[in-house]
This record gives structure tokens, C-alpha cells and sequence, in this order.
């Protein structure tokens, strides 16, 4: 499956070198969570994705094993996940693309 991440060039690049990082928040919930988050589509500011680099994200997983790690929001014209950076690192091919990615 492939997903989008966006994120500052510096962080970016510490990305394609050592992997994504588990982040934590509450997420406009009375519980905190971890992980990455992913799109199924290219997100920005407007969005509450920040950052003036556009990651793909190739995970050789299943829409069946990542069915628990998907946040539904009414309303919204696009997918998110919140998953596990291990889950991640250990199962993606990451790749800064351009923000116009046509493929």
C-alpha cells in the first residue's frame, strides 16, 4: 500500500537515514497515542501536516493488517493512519517525492 508523510527536509532526511520515529499526542482524544501518521493522499498545513518535504511511503502490508491503526473522522476527503514507526521501519520503502507526484 502506499502512503504519504510530509515533514521538514531535516527531518526528512534523518528519515531515509535511520527511520521513522514514534511521535505522541492526544490527538483531540482523552488518550495519548503513538506513531507515525499516514495519508492516502499528499496532506499539508491545511490538513495539520507541516513541512516542505513529501514522503511515499511503500508498506508491504495489507489493508486487513492495517485496519486497527486507521483514524476515521466524518467528513474528511482523504485516509490516516497512526502507526507504529517498528511496523513501519521494518516493512516500507520510503522516498521523498515531489509534491506534483503523478505515480
Amino acid at each position: 500500500m502506499k502512503f504519504f508523510h510530509r515533514a521538514n527536509a531535516k527531518d526528512a532526511d534523518a528519515i531515509l537515514r535511520s527511520g521513522f520515529r514514534d511521535g505522541a499526542g492526544y490527538y483531540m482524544t482523552p488518550h495519548r497515542y503513538s506513531g507515525v501518521w499516514l495519508s492516502d493522499v499528499p496532506l499539508d498545513a491545511n490538513e495539520g501536516a507541516f513541512g516542505d518535504t513529501l514522503l511515499a511511503v511503500e508498506l508491504k502490508l495489507t489493508e486487513d493488517q492495517l485496519r486497527k491503526f486507521e483514524w476515521f473522522e466524518e467528513g474528511k476527503g482523504y485516509r490516516e493512519w497512526l502507526i507504529p514507526a517498528a511496523l513501519i521501519n521494518a516493512n516500507a520503502t520510503i522516498r521523498i517525492i515531489e509534491d506534483d507526484w503523478p505515480d
